[in-house]
């Protein structure tokens, strides 16, 4: 009787201590799975209905770059990129000699800027500034029509390995910036 006493306080002592190691293991694993993350150079945002992925500004020399991003509307209602802003510097969305004013975000559509991917063919869009520095970041708005404006801070990489193929910055004439 005294045993069977000893083994039943040993077996709930034991349970006692290895249930909040237990416990927590599958709190802190669950926890890591809810945390977003962006593997690699770029950034991203969500804005509304509007998820801006992907954005990184690629450059073979500091002050220009293309700005490569994908944007993807997954709301029921229409939206446009209406401006693209680079504090200290410029942006130019389209190439040619007119720029384009919009580039439309159909519901559940999705706008491809900088370099074509299999969701699309891209908008060119340059950057210039005097922040655009090869491995710095540059602060870079975009202005939507009905979700308002973002603000992220792109790494600017080299155009070599992933990026080789990511067409020059186009329409930005050279002012010393």
């Amino acid at each position: 009787m005294q045993s069977s006493k000893i083994s039943r306080r040993l077996a709930l002592g034991l349970v006692a201590v290895a249930l909040p190691a237990l416990t927590s293991c599958a709190g802190s694993f669950e926890a890591q799975l809810q945390e977003p993350y962006t593997p690699g150079n770029a950034v991203w945002a969500d804005t509304d209905d509007l998820r801006v992925r992907g954005v990184v500004a690629v450059a073979s020399t500091d002050g220009a770059a293309t700005l490569v991003a994908t944007i993807l509307n997954e709301g029921d209602a229409d939206d446009a990129l209406v401006a693209i802003r680079v504090p200290g510097g410029r942006a130019r969305i389209g190439a040619g000699t007119v720029p384009r004013s919009t580039v439309p975000l159909p519901a559940g559509g999705v706008a491809v800027l900088g370099a074509d991917t299999t969701l699309g063919e891209a908008t060119p869009v340059a950057i210039e500034s005097r922040s655009v520095r090869l491995g710095s970041t540059v602060p870079v708005v975009f202005d939507f029509e009905r979700a308002g404006s973002v603000r992220l801070n792109v790494l600017v990489v080299p155009r070599r390995g992933e990026y080789a193929t990511v067409p020059p910055p186009t329409g930005m004439p050279r002012t010393g910036a």
